[in-house]
């Protein structure tokens, strides 16, 4: 069955997020990176146990949304440099770190 989220499961990044909010959010604002863009996040995320996601450029948090059903991710100064260097090569679109495992507020 497609969902209007579809568009996400050809991208390795988003797989953390849990079917059932998957299933009823409305996830269009994410984006799916070319494949070494995504390639790198990953192992950021890997390297820094966090989960990230992308955002459009300009995008406010949803009431029924990601940033406001899971907990950010606490980095230290050298995960923040690092992924702040990475949301450069992004054009203006916003990079997000979730807390692994997840937390719900």
């Amino acid at each position: 069955m497609m969902t209007p989220n579809s568009f996400l499961t050809k991208s390795l990044l988003y797989d953390w997020i849990p079917d059932s909010e998957f299933n009823t959010y409305d996830l269009s604002d994410l984006v799916v990176l070319d494949q070494g863009l995504e390639k790198e996040c990953k192992a950021m995320g890997e390297q820094f146990h966090t989960f990230l996601a992308i955002y459009k450029k300009g995008t406010i948090a949803k009431p029924k949304g990601l940033c406001t059903t899971f907990k950010y991710a606490n980095l230290d100064p050298k995960a923040l440099d690092v992924c702040q260097k990475f949301e450069k090569k992004l054009n203006g679109n916003i990079l997000v770190a979730y807390s692994k495992p997840l937390l719900r507020w």
